[in-house]
């Protein structure tokens, strides 16, 4: 998570086309952020090259191609060979760069720790540890080793990441925005993903119930102007969709065009993480013929109880864009709990329950809608959430808007 490693990859085939991991990184950073639209082509010409290869690569561009397929036995058991192949690690953890190989997030985590052997106070290794710790609600542990990778490495965009969460789920939100601004300006400029700290720092805003920041942000770091490609899908669209259901609006933000920037087939998504994304991206603009056709791709894929997930909460943005606002929030508020393997972080997986609360109200159901609040306040301060609370509390039970 330093600089973009896109162009560099691109100029690194282009001096040295037999280069196979180079077209391998390409097709990972294809496949698993739709960087383009040639994770195949990338694949076939790693393949292509086998014949330069080592054993360990050799046996790492298979597993990465089984992985595609659905597989992810083989990148497990390469990694168990070669726990040190940190891309290799970073594909099969999830983070903000990778959706994991891992259908219960701690076993990721466990996996993740029988590695430390191998990665003796190493920067890189306490800032995965660390957004693990943040992920199991370790936060005392989570900051130190993020502050302890940071102070070796102050680009390492993994820490920072952790740390940002940290600051986020304890409530710690004016620290958080002071500090992610700061590392922003300074380490971060050059950051992959830097768009998705504009993201972290939007929500911080969001948190203290200042929108008018929250608007300025999204038009300079998170219009269409400035983010394309997936990170407009991942960070722009879904800090829009939260309007929907925080009821705020971004004046200058147009869905379409954000839409139009990520550049991306929304109905034919490769990874749940992109397909929850994608989900939501649809319903910002109440394509509910997109989401039916969403529907249908996921209804394809091999039969897990992620695609069941993913399923029941498309079924539920459906529901949600029809205006039947009580069975949208019954269908997510029994499938919120179970997105975890999809990917990410609970933070971007929180707006299923977000659209919840919403739903709740809109549905007439606002002392469910305030229980949910209230125990949310229970657990971290947040400005935003007394705002929606009386929201709720003036939700009163009575005619439901459905259809």
């Amino acid at each position: 998570m330093g600089s973009d490693p896109h162009e560099p990859l691109l100029e690194a085939v282009t001096i040295d086309p037999e280069f196979a991991l180079g077209h391998l990184a390409l097709g990972v950073l294809s496949h698993e952020f739709g960087i383009d639209d040639q994770t195949s082509q990338h694949l076939t010409r790693a393949r292509a090259l086998l014949a330069n290869t080592t054993t360990r690569e050799r046996q790492f561009i298979d597993a990465y191609e089984q992985r595609v397929a659905g597989d992810y036995a083989p990148l497990l058991a390469y990694l168990l060979d070669h726990p040190r192949d940190v891309l290799g690690v970073s594909i099969a953890i999830p983070t903000i760069a990778f959706s994991g190989a891992y259908d219960v997030a701690d076993d990721a985590w466990i996996a993740l720790e029988e590695m430390a052997s191998h990665f003796s106070n190493d920067w890189w290794y306490d800032g995965m540890m660390a957004f693990a710790r943040q992920d199991q609600g370790r936060m005392d542990e989570a900051r130190d080793l993020a502050e302890r990778s940071l102070a070796t490495e102050p680009r390492g965009g993994n820490a920072a990441h952790a740390a940002a969460h940290v600051y986020l789920e304890t409530g710690n939100h004016e620290l958080g925005l002071e500090w992610i601004n700061g590392w922003i300006s300074s380490a971060g400029q050059d950051a992959a993903h830097r768009c998705h700290f504009s993201w972290h720092a939007a929500l911080y805003e969001l948190s203290l119930d200042d929108l008018h920041a929250v608007a300025r942000r999204f038009t300079r770091e998170l219009s269409p102007q400035v983010v394309t490609g997936a990170r407009a899908l991942i960070d722009s669209a879904s800090l829009m969709f939260r309007g929907l259901t925080e009821d705020f609006t971004l004046p200058s933000a147009d869905a379409d065009a954000v839409l139009e920037a990520a550049g991306l087939p929304l109905t034919q998504p490769e990874t749940p993480f992109m397909a929850f994304h994608c989900g939501l991206g649809l319903a910002l603009v109440s394509d509910i013929s997109g989401l039916q056709e969403l529907s249908a791709h996921l209804n394809a894929w091999e039969p897990t109880p992620v695609r069941s997930t993913l399923l029941t909460f498309t079924t539920a943005l459906i529901a949600s864009c029809e205006g039947n606002a009580s069975t949208a929030a019954d269908l997510l508020l029994g499938v919120h709990h179970q997105l975890t393997p999809i990917g990410g972080s609970y933070a971007q997986r929180s707006v299923a329950i977000d659209l919840a609360i919403s739903s709740l109200c809109r549905a007439g159901r606002g002392v469910e809608a305030a229980e949910l609040l209230e125990s949310r306040l229970a657990r971290r301060a947040r400005p935003r959430d007394e705002v929606l609370l009386q929201r709720a509390r003036r939700a009163t039970a009575g005619p439901s808007n459905e259809n």
